[in-house]
């Protein structure tokens, strides 16, 4: 599979916005104080997926749901998303790189402001797999001695249809049984946007600079995520399964 001719590809510009309700209900489905009226921090992304930019990259690749995966996720905030303004995305493919079983396909969004400056800049990592494995169970973290920070409620289908209702975030892999089937993976499984949100859940929103994860294993039906954090300034995030699983390693960089 040769991919790199893509390196480049601009996605069409549009603008997006976001109301309140919106945040409130991505609130929700995370399991966040009703009172809060923030947006999480993977707000951003829902900017791709209202546009349809994960399915024009199955077009542009030819590949199904269950052959793109996401890797990782990256945000960086120049400043905090305001409800009603209208932003200004653009996205292309900065980088494609082949490998023997699998390519990795770097998608680069900005997001501006109605005055023009950079509000905030995004990089999604997908993992290309014309043939994909058995999923992984991910590597073991020894918790022994560490407390969660958070422990969140138990991934079920209603959580995963909440979520993708609410962030725009419904890849058939996560909803529909056949496709996550075709994946490899026993039934549908949790997106990663939604462990990364459990996670975003730790930071203070308005001090918030950086924020990224790597998707290390699937968030499977009946996990009861486990939320770790160490540091200040720049802090270090595990989500772990209640088996001492890492599904997501992450970090943070504060004001």
């Amino acid at each position: 599979m040769f991919l790199t001719a893509l390196t480049g590809y601009r996605f069409p510009e549009y603008p997006w916005s976001f109301e309140p309700e919106r945040v409130m209900a991505l609130n929700d489905a995370l399991g966040i104080s009703p009172g809060c009226n923030q947006p999480p921090p993977t707000l951003a992304f829902s900017a791709d997926m209202d546009h349809g930019v994960v399915n024009q990259l199955f077009t542009l690749t030819g590949l199904e749901a269950h052959q793109l995966l996401h890797g990782e996720q990256h945000f960086h905030y120049h400043r905090p998303l305001q409800p009603g303004q209208v932003y200004r995305s653009r996205a292309r493919l900065s980088e494609v790189i082949n490998k023997p079983r699998f390519s990795l396909l770097h998608k680069q969004t900005r997001l501006f402001a109605p005055t023009g400056s950079l509000a905030c800049e995004m990089l999604s990592i997908y993992v290309a797999l014309p043939q994909p494995g058995t999923p992984g169970t991910g590597p073991a973290f020894e918790s022994q001695d560490r407390q969660p920070a958070r422990t969140a409620t138990v991934v079920s289908r209603e959580l995963i249809q909440a979520f993708a209702r609410a962030s725009g975030d419904d890849n058939r892999v996560h909803l529909d049984p056949a496709v996550a089937h075709q994946a490899g993976h026993p039934d549908v499984f949790a997106q990663g946007m939604l462990g990364m949100g459990l996670l975003g859940a730790l930071l203070p929103g308005t001090r918030l600079r950086r924020f990224g994860v790597r998707f290390l294993s699937p968030i499977a039906l009946g996990d009861q995520p486990r939320l770790y954090q160490t540091g200040a300034s720049s802090r270090h995030l595990i989500l772990a399964n209640e088996n001492d699983r890492i599904r997501i390693r992450g970090y943070a960089e504060l004001d």
